[in-house]
């Protein structure tokens, strides 16, 4: 039995089981500033809608689909919690992004850089509606970065031409803890610009037809400690000294860094995010027991802690390169998980369902599309891979994604090609049936 399988069926495997279903609590007043005991409710319930497609300019053959709704498309909403759509929503990682000419454009005409956009509300939300008007996508994200969580706490940051964000002066031993801010409500506070992208980009998706959901997000707590010791998505292996050098002292940060979490995704809900995305980008440089005792009980804790505050509000998680994990984000209370490109999918559902019917819920897939068809992949490989995808998770609790980020050489015909064909997939294979199987699930947090 896999490593995948055991973790489903016996969650009592995980050496960090116990942790996971801790009633541990953080105090309302430290984490925020105002009350975090305010319900989102009926952000899930949301009415039914109906799409019109409109022909707009063709751009090297691909026709560009414009969305424009009369009604709010909740179809990520209801998806995230296992309710039959009409058709399998999609949205993409990192689908605001250097891959779109009109991204570049804005750049150059500006004369910015990437972090220049994140700490401007006004070109965060420019940069967020590219893709829309492009693709129609079912839901918009939140422009920015993972990083801004590490620099709230006082690392700097910066983004050197042609080597990517950078973390200045990492952590490198306990001492260093000492000069960085760890009280949540003041980091949360050098946020604030942030916030005012996520209400600048929510009130332009209105201004311009796209009644969507908005997606709010953050690093998970192990990448972004990651970073801060100086660990990058191409070369890991200094977070992970600490754990055998400083056990104790990389559990605290972690603590520290879950917080801060925490108190971030509540100000982005109640700044009206619909949803929320955790991605533990770096879970893949680690080694299981690590991930199983050290990290992963940092990332299922802002599930648990989170659905207690906005229990309609839908959760996300990805731990990329660590599929083994999805079984227990799951019954942290995950209501969406995410396949990495690599993962056996039929095995990936399964393990999902005989850990659902342990705690009686099943998660929503979010995934898993092979991003590297989409910068050489041709017309009949994409849909074929689509379909596949569409079939092999079925289309009910399925938003369709990659199973990655977009990094800056994808064809933006061939992501319009993929998001034309989960679509085309997902109709049909509803047609034929394939959504009605029954999922047994709860939108709450664990059982």
């Amino acid at each position: 039995m896999t490593l995948l399988r055991l973790l489903a069926v016996f969650p009592t495997i995980s050496i960090a089981s116990r942790v996971f279903f801790s009633t541990r609590n953080i105090a309302s007043g430290h984490v925020l500033s105002g009350s975090v005991q305010t319900l989102r409710e009926g952000v899930v319930n949301c009415g039914s809608f109906r799409r019109k497609w409109k022909t707009g300019e063709r751009e090297g053959g691909l026709r560009r689909l414009f969305v424009r709704s009369e009604g709010f498309n909740d179809r990520i909403l209801k998806a995230a919690r296992g309710d039959m759509v009409d058709q399998v929503p999609v949205w993409l990682f990192r689908q605001a992004g250097p891959y779109l000419p009109e991204y570049r454009k804005f750049k150059e005409d500006n004369h910015i850089n990437f972090l220049d956009i994140c700490r401007n509300p006004e070109f965060c939300a420019e940069v967020a509606m590219q893709p829309l008007r492009r693709y129609g996508l079912d839901a918009a994200i939140l422009f920015s970065d993972i990083l801004v969580v590490a620099e709230a706490m006082g690392m700097q940051v910066e983004f050197p031409k042609g080597k990517g964000i950078t973390v200045v002066q990492p952590l490198e031993t306990p001492t260093d803890i000492d000069r960085l801010i760890v009280d949540p409500a003041v980091a949360i506070k050098r946020l604030d610009y942030v916030i005012d992208a996520l209400t600048t980009t929510k009130a332009r998706l209105t201004q311009e037809g796209f009644n969507i959901p908005l997606l709010g997000f953050s690093g998970g707590p192990w990448t972004l400690f990651s970073y801060m010791t100086g660990d990058t998505i191409r070369e890991g292996g200094r977070a992970e000294r600490w754990v055998e050098d400083y056990p104790q002292e990389t559990k605290q940060i972690l603590r520290i860094i879950g917080d801060i979490v925490i108190a971030y995704l509540s100000r982005q809900i109640e700044a009206g995010a619909d949803a929320v995305q955790v991605f533990e980008s770096l879970a893949g440089q680690i080694s299981a027991p690590t991930m199983l005792k050290i990290a992963l009980p940092e990332m299922s804790r802002i599930a648990i802690e989170l659905k207690k505050l906005y229990p309609n509000v839908p959760v996300m998680g990805f731990a990329r390169g660590a599929g083994y994990a999805n079984p227990t984000l799951q019954r942290a209370g995950y209501d969406v998980v995410t396949v990495d490109a690599n993962i056996d999918r039929v095995e990936m559902r399964q393990a999902l369902d005989e850990s659902g019917w342990v705690t009686g819920r099943r998660a929503t897939i979010q995934g898993n599309f092979d991003p590297n068809l989409l910068i050489d992949g041709d017309k009949e490989a994409i849909e074929e891979e689509a379909h596949n995808m569409v079939n092999d998770f079925g289309p009910r609790g399925l938003i369709g994604n990659l199973g990655g980020g977009l990094m800056g050489k994808e064809d933006p015909e061939r992501v319009a090609l993929f998001v034309q064909a989960v679509r085309s997939a997902s109709m049909k294979a509803i047609k034929l049936g394939a959504g009605d199987k029954e999922l047994t699930r709860t939108l709450g947090g664990p059982q």
